[in-house]
This record gives C-alpha cells, sequence and structure tokens, in this order.
C-alpha cells in the first residue's frame, strides 16, 4: 500500500497509473467493490495525513513534524559531526557535552522514582459509592497493569515524551495462538495449537510519532481526531503469528510484495518495495470515528471486512497520548519537548566548549612564526631533536590572544539558563563550586519541584487515560466466562479466577483472591460469610455446603487465619457498576528512607501509649513496618492474645459455632472478618 517513507510509492505511482507510464503485473488479488471502495477511501485519507506529518508549521520554527523529531534524537544521543577532512581544520575539537541527556535523564528518574499508579471509585445505578467493587477493580488493574509490564511502559513513555514533541501508548487485548511441537514417549513429535503468551493478553506498546497519522493537527484531544491511520512495518513472523487464519493474508500477503490500488483504472497491482526485504512487511491500521472502523491492512490487502467496527465496547481510540509542554492553549496536536527547549542553549554551550578546548590547545603548543630563508616544519618541536639553521633564521611564537577565562564564563552563563530550563544540577545529584546558602539552595529545589510537577501533572493525564482504557479492557474481556472443554454437543464455561499477592493490610502482606461467577453460596447473611470463609480456607467452592459440619468448621478457622482475602464478584452487576479513574501525581524528589523511617518511629512513640489508637496496628505499620527485615512477617513477634474467662457461655445458633472455634466473644470479630470478605454486588 505504502512503500517509500520520504514519499508513498502508492501515491505517486497512482498518478502515473493513470498516465499508463508504468507497467506492473496486475495482482490475483481482486476484491468485491466494497473493499475497493474502502482501500480507496483510506488511500485518499493517507495523503491528507502523510502532508500534515511533512508540512512545515510555525508551532515547530517552520520545520516539519519529521524533521524537529530527527532533531531531537541526533541532541539527545549525542549526534557527532565528523572531522573535517581539511589539514587547516582537522586539528579542532569536535567534542560534546552531554549536557541535554544528562537533564533528559536526571528528570525521567525524578518522574518515574515513584510510579504513578491510578486509583479507581466505583458508583452503583443509585449513585452511591461501592468501596469494594473499586478494591476489585482496583487489583485487578494492578493484574493487568503487571501483564502489560506497566512499568517498563512507563519509564519508556516518560523518556520519549521529555525528547519528543509527545509520546504515545497503544494498548489492547489480544489472542494469538501458534504452533509447537511436543516430544512424545516414543520420541516422535506432535504438533498442536497453544496460546501464544508473549503476543496475548493486556499488552501495551509505544508508537513512534511518525507511525501515527492524524486527521487535524489543531485537535488536541486524540479521542476527537476524525480518523487515525497507524502505519507500521513488522517481521512476517510476526505478521503470520496475527493473521495466520486469515485467508487474505495466506492467498495474497508476501514478504516486500506490496499490493498497490488504482482508483482509475478499479485494478490492483503488484511490486516489490526496495524498502521491504524478504523478512518484512507493512501492517496499517485504520480507526474511524465517525463511521466506527477498524480495518487492518497488510501489504495493501484488507484483513477485515470494509465495515468491520471498533472491537472496544466503549468505542474509544485504544491510544493515548501525552508531552512535556504545551505549545499553545492546548490546540495543537503535539508538545514542546525539553530537548527542543534546551536545543539553543546546547548549541552555544559545544561551541564554547570546543572553543574552550581548541583555545587550551593553542595556548599549550602555540603556533610558530618563521622569519628568514629556511624551511621548518613541525618536526623541529619533536622532543630530542637537533634542528641546524641557517644564519639570520629566527623563530618567534604567535600571540593568539586566547581568553580561556571568558570562554568558562560564558559556559557558567549558559548552563544557568539550561537549569532554568529543565532541572537546576543539585537535582541532577551534581555538586555545584562556590558557597550557597540553605535559602539558595531551598529555592532551586523548590523551583525545580515546580518544573516537574508541571510534567507530572501531564503525565497524570496519560495515566488516566490509560487507566481508563484498560478498565473498558477489564470489563470487556476478564469479566465474560471463558470454554473450559467441550465434551460432545454441550461446552462448559467457566469464569476465570485471579490472585494478587503481597497486598498490605493492618502491618501484614496478605493475597487478594478474586472469584468471578454465582457460586451455591446461602443466602442468609451469616452463613454466607461462613462459606465464604470456608472457601477462602481452602474449601472446594461447587460443595462448600455440602461439607461435613466437622470438616467445614475447619476450613473456616483456616480461612479466618489464613494470610488471604477472597472477593466474589457477581459479573453481570459488576459489569453494570460505573468506575472513575482518579489521579493524583506526585513527582516531587521523594523522601529518603532514613526520613520516612524517622517519622515513623516518632508518629509510633506518640501513638503508642494513646488508649484510643488502636496499638496491634500502630506495632505493625510504624515499628516493624520501618525495618526491611520485619516488615513482610509481623505475626511472628506478636504474641497471641488469649480469650478472658467468662462467667457464662453463649450457646446456640452461630455464636455456639464461633465460640466452639475461635472462643467466647468472637462473634463480632468474625462477623467483621466476613463484612470484609465479601463483595456484595
Amino acid at each position: 500500500m505504502i512503500l517509500k517513507q520520504e514519499l508513498p510509492l502508492a501515491k505517486k505511482n497512482t498518478k502515473e497509473y493513470l498516465k499508463g507510464a508504468i507497467s506492473a503485473p496486475k495482482s490475483l488479488y481482486n476484491p468485491s467493490k466494497e473493499v475497493k471502495d474502502r482501500t480507496a477511501e483510506i488511500l485518499k485519507k493517507f495523503y491528507y495525513a502523510y502532508e500534515i506529518h511533512n508540512k512545515p508549521y510555525e508551532e515547530f520554527n517552520d520545520k516539519s513534524l519529521i524533521e524537529i523529531i530527527n532533531d531531537n534524537q541526533k541532541l539527545f544521543n549525542n549526534y557527532r559531526r565528523q572531522r573535517s577532512t581539511d589539514p587547516d581544520e582537522m586539528w579542532k575539537s569536535n567534542a560534546l557535552r552531554p549536557i541535554v541527556r544528562n537533564r533528559v535523564i536526571s528528570i525521567a528518574a525524578h518522574v518515574t522514582g515513584a510510579l504513578i499508579t491510578p486509583n479507581i471509585q466505583a458508583q452503583n445505578t443509585n449513585q452511591e459509592k461501592d468501596k469494594d467493587a473499586a478494591m476489585v477493580m482496583r487489583d485487578l488493574l494492578e493484574w493487568a497493569q503487571d501483564q502489560a509490564n506497566y512499568a517498563k511502559t512507563f519509564l519508556y513513555a516518560v523518556i520519549a515524551a521529555i525528547v519528543n514533541p509527545g509520546t504515545l501508548i497503544h494498548t489492547e487485548y489480544t489472542e494469538h495462538y501458534r504452533t509447537i511441537k511436543d516430544i512424545l514417549e516414543d520420541g516422535k513429535t506432535e504438533k498442536k495449537q497453544v496460546l501464544d503468551d508473549i503476543l496475548s493478553g493486556f499488552r501495551d506498546s509505544l508508537v513512534p510519532l511518525d507511525e501515527l497519522f492524524i486527521a487535524d493537527i489543531y485537535e488536541h484531544d486524540i479521542q476527537r481526531q476524525p480518523f487515525l491511520i497507524w502505519r507500521r512495518v513488522i517481521h512476517w513472523n510476526t505478521a503470520y503469528t496475527k493473521y495466520a487464519d486469515n485467508k487474505n493474508f495466506l492467498d495474497y500477503v508476501r514478504p516486500g510484495l506490496q499490493i498497490m490500488f488504482d482508483a482509475g483504472t478499479d485494478t490492483f497491482y503488484e511490486q516489490y518495495d526496495e524498502n521491504l526485504s524478504e523478512h518484512l512487511v507493512e501492517e496499517v491500521i485504520y480507526y474511524d470515528r465517525n463511521e466506527d472502523l477498524q480495518i487492518r491492512l497488510v501489504n495493501g490487502v484488507m484483513m477485515d471486512d470494509p465495515e468491520h467496527p471498533n472491537p472496544r465496547k466503549d468505542k474509544l481510540y485504544p491510544f493515548v497520548k501525552s508531552g512535556y509542554e504545551l505549545i499553545d492553549e492546548g490546540k495543537f496536536f503535539y508538545y514542546f519537548s525539553l530537548v527542543r527547549k534546551m536545543m539553543d542553549d546546547a548549541e552555544i554551550v559545544n561551541t564554547l566548549y570546543r572553543m574552550v578546548i581548541d583555545g587550551t590547545f593553542l595556548q599549550l603548543m602555540p603556533p610558530t612564526a618563521v622569519f628568514g630563508d629556511e624551511y621548518i616544519n613541525s618536526s623541529v618541536v619533536t622532543p630530542g631533536t637537533v634542528t641546524t639553521f641557517k644564519e639570520g633564521t629566527r623563530l618567534e611564537r604567535i600571540d593568539v590572544g586566547s581568553n580561556i577565562a571568558a570562554g568558562f564564563n560564558a559556559l557558567e552563563k549558559v548552563e544557568a539558563s539550561i537549569s532554568e530550563s529543565s532541572s537546576d544540577i543539585l537535582q541532577s545529584g551534581q555538586s555545584i563550586q562556590g558557597q550557597q546558602t540553605a535559602f539558595e539552595i531551598s529555592r532551586l529545589e523548590a523551583n525545580a519541584r515546580i518544573m516537574l510537577g508541571l510534567f507530572g501533572k501531564m503525565i497524570g493525564f496519560m495515566v488516566k487515560d490509560l487507566a481508563t482504557l484498560r478498565v473498558g479492557d477489564i470489563l470487556q474481556y476478564m469479566t465474560v466466562a471463558e470454554i473450559d472443554k467441550i465434551v460432545g454437543d454441550d461446552a462448559t464455561l467457566r469464569y476465570r479466577s485471579f490472585l494478587i499477592s503481597d497486598k498490605l493490610e493492618d502491618g501484614k502482606k496478605k493475597s487478594h483472591r478474586i472469584m468471578l461467577g454465582e457460586f451455591p453460596i446461602s443466602e442468609d447473611e451469616t452463613e454466607a460469610g461462613f462459606d465464604m470463609l470456608a472457601v477462602q480456607g481452602g474449601a472446594p467452592m461447587e460443595r462448600v455446603r455440602q461439607l461435613p459440619q466437622e470438616e467445614r468448621e475447619k476450613f473456616v478457622k483456616k480461612g479466618v487465619k489464613g494470610d488471604s482475602k477472597l472477593y466474589i464478584v457477581n459479573p453481570s452487576l459488576f459489569r453494570e457498576l460505573k468506575y472513575k479513574v482518579v489521579i493524583t501525581p506526585d513527582v516531587t524528589s521523594p523522601p529518603s528512607d532514613n526520613l520516612k523511617k524517622a517519622l515513623a518511629l516518632e508518629l509510633y512513640d506518640r501513638a503508642i501509649q494513646n488508649p484510643l489508637v488502636n496499638q496491634e496496628a500502630v506495632l505493625r505499620d510504624l515499628l516493624f513496618a520501618s525495618y526491611e527485615q520485619t516488615r513482610s512477617d509481623t505475626d511472628k513477634y506478636i504474641v497471641e492474645q488469649q480469650p478472658q474467662p467468662q462467667a457464662s457461655l453463649q450457646q446456640g445458633g452461630q455464636g455456639d459455632v464461633l465460640n466452639k472455634l475461635f472462643g467466647q466473644g468472637s462473634t463480632g470479630a468474625l462477623n467483621r472478618q466476613v463484612g470484609q470478605s465479601q463483595l456484595n454486588v
């Protein structure tokens, strides 16, 4: 479909086809009229979006997006021109100071020092908050983010936002299968289809800005773009894994072979793309908000129905974006990067730096003038060399008048300007020369926090948008039943269960176990609590009601004292709730571990004697949690309180069962535990 980065060959060849100037072989790919019309529409919109990519704009200082990206990348990567081959110039230094790269890495380290994670709020149909549902959604979001490797994506996205005029993240939930070989007992191999864990599940990917083509450069919100076109080159094996079940892919797609459509003759042609090797193919995904479309093309061959809708139920584009600073009041689609902001100052710094080095060379080894008829070359200055001169020959040094101190002073001024645009060198962990008062240092740190705080808000918006898309994927894909096995004409459906480990609660690390589906639990609230505690203790959910009383009591006791908490969720009701993503980004320099420890111990000393404070919680959260060696397992340091003897025992009903299991007076405590363990949606 599109063959060259500098100019789409499809566009160029289409015009020449109309003139009859090119005779390329016709393709066997001859789809329906609807496919041809849709292909022509996508090509037309791509040509328009391509012009946006390559058109100069005043916001880019009369440069195009591609030129700005190239300039920023060169500066960030310390691109250095080759030395001159001119003998009179090759002695000059071409050194660069990595000042821009250092500032970028410094700010990225500050912003990613604490991973920005979203908070979730849930509301039911009565506009009432549902804390249990919100907690379950937070756990599911955490599970999905771990699968999508969110921490790495977050780091890469922050660096891209600082360097480039924006950062883009694509998120999706996919299922792909691949063929593997099992070795049988007789040594033979057997092929079978398995789920590809690398390409399946929740997947996030960073999208280079030059791969996404937009419809309106003066529409800042990506979700309001009329259409988007994602064009990228992928390996043939990756494409085969994604499209191996597609007949058009198997019949017409070959590595390096483009299928081009000529709207004038209503014909598809074949031509090899010199930019695609025998191992690469071009994938184009067209998104249209107004017509609700998501159509994939590989090497110009359409993989989907021409009316294929956006598979997302929320009908949002699967992209989020952010950047370092806004260019205007929020109209221009792209951003003003930090690298571009420091570009002029960095150029001056590097020029002065090279001049200072060259001036130092000149002062250490100044040029020499020869007076007389003698021809003298530079070998006369070689140590130990004895040279005989004619009478009347005289050598004199040439005073180049270098002032190295002036160069260093100018460097300091320009570097101060760079610090105003980014972060002070104190924030980069570097020391400074000279004496500065504590007030001056505190003001510098405060200014740096303000600069980072603004960027943190921009990243916070991106994290919120990404979490919103992820919540939609969770509701769409994680709360539906899957086919477990098929026996004859009957298919067994089952819901998924999730385990989220290392959740800190009341000073203890617990695991949250989430089970989706409708289960045979008693309608009585107290009995339902016992059922859940039994399952939490290891009892099988499907027959927890049929267990003998004695065996059931053992499971209940394990459930109360266990290190996990069970949530049973009705998927239908869970999907009906409304979820809101809340972000409070804070990218200021995080307090050190020593400071956190000192503050916790100070609060522990003040709270330990207060009769209104939960002493066990204070002990776990403030004292033991302050030390790494006692943080993970606090139970072994705390003596279990023995129940006080009572004058009489409660008899009958559920209280009698509780007293037999856990001692007198445990009814209220267990009911509280049950209330924490049951999600009632």
